[in-house]
């Protein structure tokens, strides 16, 4: 009995480990790099430019199908080429009434991206806190990082000690404007990169956004009274010269909202069906539109909308991915499930288990029956193997390299 149970475990190690080696050696070999097309939409034709990649050739195509070259998509996206257009001395004096000025394009121009792995991650907890109105030039990274647990604290870098004092200011601060600690969620731009500091909005214990930085040594806290129903998992803050919001906020249902400069009003965003777990979400602006794109797997969302973030226009592509292709169609009859290590959409490491679909079932049945004549082979009678038929029924191909491999020890179910 015992060699029995350590046989079927045996079989179904076997079946785990090449779960997870078998398909990714096959995609390996057979996976195609897909380009996803960038959309663009033109101040000037008012209309979808899209790039689009075919082996080493870039094109753009408008959504009549007309194409165009690098140096006619230049000139008709002159926000986005600005810089190339003064070169050629190509750029127009005015557009839409409006001129056309270097200063001011720059500081129009919006290219923000977030990708799934962004929102599923588990953040670093400890934080830079900038002096936000320190009279230079430059932002200068501190000498202090702080995290805020059951209270606030400042750790010294040198001397990995926390600063009493400093800490307890900023604690008594926070419970003065009601702060509720612990933080669920603290998003800032911790870089010395960036024009000037906004500090970190944090999600208190109650749901509660604050707005937090430090302000010539003494701490600032700013209820945002924010709406605590918003079921916020993700915020994306980033300074900007053109002060026109603060920062991105995700919502678990697939909501996005910017925090404006306005008192904190949340704008939100005109997006349908963003699954924030699979999707890419860009957001380019300019002196005159927003464009906003839902880049998944095989397709593109795109709205184009005003200053004001009113709908302009929409546009939707989709394309075939690797499991649509020749491979893809093998692999759905071959696999009935595949285990990875690690996924495109998450930065964690762990078990993402995926099912192939009916295809699979025929692939199984195929094995199954070819495992039937197997044992017959090996003179085991069905009912006494008739474990390894229904494994392979389950598990397909990896069920059948298990059987084919402990041949050696068939003996035993006699």
């Amino acid at each position: 009995m015992l060699v029995k149970f350590s046989r079927i475990i045996y079989l179904l190690l076997i079946v785990f480990v090449s779960s997870i080696f078998i398909p990714k050696y096959y995609w390996m070999k057979f996976e195609k790099n897909i380009r996803t097309p960038l959309v663009y939409f033109s101040p000037i034709k008012n209309d979808f430019l899209i790039r689009n990649q075919n082996n080493n050739e870039t094109f753009y195509v408008d959504r009549k199908g007309k194409r165009y070259n690098r140096e006619d998509f230049e000139i008709l996206m002159p926000l986005l080429n600005y810089r190339q257009l003064i070169l050629e001395n190509k750029l127009p004096d005015s557009l839409n009434g409006e001129p056309l000025l270097m200063d001011k394009i720059r500081l129009n121009n919006i290219m923000l991206k977030v990708y799934p792995d962004e929102i599923d991650y588990e953040p670093i907890q400890l934080s830079p806190m900038f002096e936000s109105k320190s009279g230079r030039v430059k932002l200068e990274m501190p000498n202090d990082y702080f995290r805020i647990t059951k209270s606030f604290e400042f750790i010294d870098c040198e001397t990995n000690s926390i600063d009493k004092k400093k800490s307890l200011c900023f604690t008594t601060y926070l419970k003065a404007k009601k702060f509720s600690f612990p933080a669920k969620i603290i998003a800032g731009n911790p870089t010395t990169k960036k024009a000037f500091d906004e500090g970190y909005f944090v999600l208190d214990s109650k749901n509660k956004l604050f707005h937090i930085k430090m302000v010539k040594g003494k701490p600032f806290c700013v209820n945002t009274t924010i709406p605590d129903s918003l079921d916020i998992v993700y915020m994306k803050i980033i300074e900007m010269p053109l002060k026109e919001f603060y920062g991105l906020v995700f919502t678990k249902p697939g909501d996005v909202y910017l925090i404006s400069y306005e008192n904190y009003k949340l704008v939100k965003l005109p997006l349908n069906g963003y699954d924030i777990e699979k999707d890419i979400f860009a957001l380019m602006g300019d002196q005159f539109y927003r464009t906003i794109s839902l880049i998944g797997s095989k397709n593109i969302r795109t709205i184009v909308t005003d200053r004001n973030y009113s709908v302009v226009d929409r546009y939707e592509e989709t394309w075939k991915n690797n499991y649509d292709l020749t491979a893809g169609v093998v692999a759905s009859y071959v696999f009935p499930f595949i285990l990875k290590l690690n996924d495109a959409n998450s930065s964690f490491s762990n078990f993402y288990f995926r099912l192939s679909g009916f295809r699979s079932i025929m692939g199984a049945l195929i094995l199954a029956i070819l495992t039937y004549f197997i044992l017959r082979s090996r003179n085991i009678p069905v009912k006494k193997g008739w474990f390894d038929i229904v494994i392979v029924l389950f598990t397909g191909v990896f069920g059948f390299i298990a059987i084919l491999l402990v041949k050696n020890v068939d003996k035993n179910l006699e």
